[in-house]
């Protein structure tokens, strides 16, 4: 090779190592800047990303960015409870609702001691779904790094780089996601504007066929069996609002009719959740259900789907709790 050549081939390397690091720092550059994993909120609203690790953002949000100070109560549940809304209400205008999707009892009771070491609670709405007590789901299982460990995510992968697409194409034609409110609750955008455009798909035959599926999917091919050491965690969720002195409301979050129906054609299951009820009242004593056949569960528009309601019932959860309204589920003693 003559010197020319070896010119020639340091030149060719050095523009090689120019453009691999230009290119990498541009990607790392505009996945920081946009971050979709909603860590930060520089240029791109957290409104318009994607939902990811929420056990994670919540926890980083209340307990490292130190937003404990901003409220005094807590609702706890699954996806399920979401809807509660606490600016909807001058009643809970203090809460934080900490739910998270698929959450069991276990994880309930972890959050609910993390905020206890640091602050004293007034109030906690506990939301129990029948589904917490699945043996073969998990009800005791819980990851306390996805928790504690919050980690924004790598800003050189190719799946950031299409989310931060995603997100900044959302941000330009103002066309936000699924989002978390600063309380907690989540906001439905894209239902809530199909709803408000009367494009939303309420027909009878799809919530018929969304209620079967989950009943023979988890129910039915996969036999609901109850896991009572469920039981054992809720008993000390009732010790610490004695020993805490916090007020403890107990609620089983609603149905749409069109699943109760289904689950009427298998009533082992139904005597299942007659023991589940039972239990619970022995643990808490008065426990208040919303999965029964009533007015408001019967009204499809009441629900995204058989099991995700829309604030209306979320709001009159909260109302009934608050003893103001008395016409929404039963009390049980």
């Amino acid at each position: 090779m003559n010197l020319l050549d070896k010119v020639t081939a340091k030149s060719w390397v050095k523009y090689v190592l120019i453009f691999f690091i230009s290119v990498t720092f541009s990607i790392f550059s505009f996945n920081y800047i946009i971050d979709p994993y909603g860590k930060q909120n520089i240029f791109c609203s957290f409104k318009y990303k994607p939902v990811l690790n929420e056990r994670g953002k919540k926890y980083d949000y209340i307990f490292y960015k130190n937003h404990i100070d901003d409220y005094d109560s807590l609702i706890l549940g699954s996806s399920r409870v979401m809807q509660i809304i606490p600016s909807n209400s001058p009643l809970t205008k203090s809460f934080y609702n900490f739910s998270v999707h698929v959450a069991n009892n276990a994880e309930k009771l972890f959050i609910l001691k993390e905020w206890l070491k640091r602050k004293k609670l007034k109030t906690v709405y506990l939301g129990i779904d029948y589904y917490n007590f699945h043996k073969n789901k998990g009800p005791l299982n819980i990851s306390y790094s996805k928790f504690q460990n919050y980690n924004s995510g790598n800003y050189l992968s190719i799946s950031a780089t299409k989310l931060s697409y995603k997100s900044l194409k959302n941000q330009l034609q103002d066309s936000p996601q699924t989002f978390f409110n600063k309380d907690g609750s989540i906001n439905y955008y894209n239902k809530d504007k199909l709803i408000k455009n009367n494009q939303y798909d309420f027909s009878k035959k799809t919530f018929q066929i969304q209620s079967k599926g989950f009943v023979q999917n988890n129910l039915i091919k996969d036999p609901f069996v109850i896991e009572d050491k469920v039981f054992d965690t809720l008993q000390k969720i009732k010790e610490l609002s004695i020993k805490y002195n916090f007020k403890l409301y107990i609620f089983i979050t609603p149905m749409q009719q069109e699943v109760i129906n289904q689950l009427k054609q298998y009533p082992n299951i139904l005597k299942k959740y007659k023991y589940i009820d039972k239990k619970l009242v022995k643990i808490f004593t008065k426990v208040y259900n919303f999965a029964i056949e009533n007015t408001y569960n019967n009204e499809r528009k009441n629900f995204y789907d058989p099991f995700h309601y829309r604030a209306i019932l979320g709001d009159k959860i909260v109302s009934v709790l608050n003893n103001n309204s008395n016409d929404y589920g039963k009390i049980l003693k």
